[in-house]
């Protein structure tokens, strides 16, 4: 599994999501590398450790626990997008003890539906962000390959992780995009209510790579929760779209 590291201070590890890789941070990483140690990585099928099969959700939450024990990085603060926040709801559930706080951007967790609608609106998903990102997605698309696209979203949706996100003890941020037209700010919503003592913040005029569509106000409302996980800062105000 590819990795990089940037910056000094406390771990921050960023999972990005669906056919995505590190690359998606790339607006992020040098703001929060000036307060933390910054982590990037590709999950398995994915940007720079593509070429081989996807791991199941369970899979890649196991290989990132091994990782960070390996690193022995601990009270880190976990980042998740879409995939990759699906993703840490599982590491969450089985190596809670090495994390300090937990941010879902989007999180892919209560998907519904068939595989091929989700695939259908990727696409659209792309037009209703930052016009300059979508080299980068079709990039990493074409990196990922067609059936590990197909795989990774067939996971998405066979996954349940309902009674983890109930279960979660960590401090937890949501950050959502107004505009998501793939996991839509509905799913926020109910994942802040299913999460005891989180934190949802809308960030006007984003879409589902909100990360990337509005780096600044991103940066702004996750960075407060970095520097003290238990009690979430000021952000942008938590308004559903």
């Amino acid at each position: 599994m590819y990795y990089s590291r940037q910056g000094q201070g406390p771990p921050v590890v960023l999972v990005h999501g669906l056919s995505g890789s590190s690359l998606w941070w790339r607006r992020n990483v040098p703001v929060l590398a000036r307060e933390f140690t910054v982590y990037t990585v590709d999950l398995v099928g994915f940007g720079q450790s593509g070429r081989q099969p996807v791991l199941p959700l369970k899979g890649s939450a196991a290989l990132l626990a091994n990782w960070l024990e390996t690193l022995g990085l601990s009270k880190a603060r976990l980042i998740g997008h879409s995939l990759g926040g699906q993703t840490a709801l599982h590491l969450a559930a089985r190596g809670a003890e090495r994390l300090e706080g937990l941010v879902l951007v989007a999180a892919s967790a209560l998907a519904s539906g068939r595989w091929w609608r989700m695939a259908a609106l990727l696409p659209q998903a792309g037009l209703a962000g930052a016009a300059d990102f979508l080299p980068t997605l079709a990039f990493d698309a074409a990196r990922a390959g067609p059936l590990n696209l197909y795989r990774a979203t067939r996971e998405i949706l066979r996954d349940d992780p309902k009674e983890l996100l109930t279960a979660l003890r960590l401090p937890t941020l949501l950050i959502w995009g107004e505009r998501d037209v793939l996991i839509p700010g509905a799913m926020g919503r109910q994942m802040q209510q299913a999460i005891a003592g989180s934190r949802l913040v809308v960030i006007p005029g984003a879409g589902h790579n909100v990360m990337y569509d509005r780096a600044a106000a991103f940066n702004a409302a996750v960075l407060p929760f970095l520097r003290h996980p238990q009690a979430p800062g000021p952000g942008p105000a938590p308004e559903a779209p």
